[in-house]
């Protein structure tokens, strides 16, 4: 695993960091310690694009992961933990879970409870979400290594039919077996990024 500095570095490259305490979080639960560690030491901020809404949070490259900025990560809950068309709570949603980043609206959640990563598609009725990491760290480290793949291809990523280029592709695989250790977790956390 990398280190906490030079995963701070990878991040870097994808949008401003800045360190995130305890106050900023507007939850009704517990911060867990584990989120309150990563936004303290990595600390997704982003660019504020409008005042009243604040920094929106770093999102990886073409990977399409965001991670916002601690204040909204509450916020995130919404669609989730609760119905955001009338507030009502979620009812196969699990209090020990928290949101903590999402790819086009597919949650990847922290079991409090497990210290693991879930990950599970949104529109399916309901909750059922497979375990994706051990844990917030490992999940970092696996989206940050296939987000430099792509932000190092650039404009070379993708061919003309917008699909990744097999060279790319592998690269990311290559990345993600250092980060996890086995080319089977890692292709089944690529698929995941794939849709």
């Amino acid at each position: 695993m990398i280190s906490i500095e030079q995963l701070r570095d990878r991040y870097a490259r994808f949008g401003e960091l800045r360190p995130q305490g305890p106050e900023e979080w507007r939850g009704e639960m517990a911060l867990p310690d584990v989120v309150a560690d990563f936004y303290a030491r990595i600390g997704p901020w982003g660019e504020t694009y409008h005042a009243h809404i604040g920094p929106v949070g770093v999102t990886l490259s073409e990977t399409h992961v965001c991670f916002p900025a601690l204040r909204r990560l509450w916020d995130l809950q919404a669609g989730y933990r609760w119905d955001a068309s009338n507030g009502q709570r979620v009812p196969d949603w699990q209090d020990n879970w928290l949101v903590v980043a999402d790819l086009n609206a597919d949650p990847f959640i922290l079991d409090t409870a497990s210290g693991r990563i879930l990950y599970a598609m949104h529109g399916t009725g309901k909750w059922e979400p497979d375990e994706l990491a051990p844990d917030l760290w490992t999940l970092a480290a696996a989206l940050a290594a296939v987000g430099q793949v792509y932000l190092d291809a650039d404009e070379d990523l993708r061919d003309d039919d917008w699909v990744i280029k097999p060279a790319y592709r592998a690269a990311a695989i290559r990345e993600l077996t250092a980060v996890l250790g086995d080319a089977g977790e890692a292709e089944r956390f690529y698929e995941v990024l794939e849709g």
